[in-house]
């Protein structure tokens, strides 16, 4: 009788496979998130031309919902403020903050929803860059608590003459 000898199984071809696979996954999976980014992006912001007399219009009906309220952060001819007192601790869950900003040079209204479920996962105050007039400068520290211990409210009012204004708040 002859011996028949089976060729031991191929192992590196398995892994090559599977690291084919999990390499091809992540491919996917990347190519998901910057789709879903980009939907995300495009259904949350809007830009639009705007007359100034409608941008005025659009500003005080947004500050109209909170009536006398302060703005949690104040800014004085372009400088910041402390942080308005937050005397009470709101109840009331936010879902939203909304932002809206006019460009006077351009005539162009931007709008920009952002789900306070993704503020969430931002630990720390906001930090603010060098577009923001010296905020970091000033060492403001705005935190994603701090809005939600005010609860629903105007979080930034300003405006700069002959730049534009922006007007963020909670709800």
């Amino acid at each position: 009788m002859s011996e028949m000898h089976e060729a031991p199984p191929k192992k590196k071809l398995t892994w090559l496979w599977i690291l084919l696979g999990v390499f091809a996954f992540f491919v996917i999976a990347g190519i998901g998130m910057v789709l879903f980014t980009a939907y995300y992006v495009g259904s949350h912001v809007e830009v639009v031309e705007t007359p100034p007399a409608d941008a005025v219009k659009t500003f005080e009906e947004a500050r109209a919902k909170f009536p006398g309220q302060r703005p949690l952060l104040e800014i004085v001819d372009g400088k910041p403020q402390e942080l308005a007192a937050v005397t009470t601790n709101s109840s009331v869950r936010l879902t939203t903050l909304h932002i809206i900003a006019f460009d006077d040079d351009e005539n162009q209204m931007v709008r920009v929803d952002v789900p306070f479920w993704l503020l969430r996962l931002k630990s720390g105050p906001i930090s603010f860059n060098s577009y923001a007039s010296g905020l970091d400068d000033r060492k403001v520290k705005l935190s994603v608590d701090d809005i939600e211990r005010r609860g629903p409210g105007i979080v930034v009012d300003f405006s700069e003459r002959n730049e534009g204004r922006v007007l963020i708040w909670a709800e």
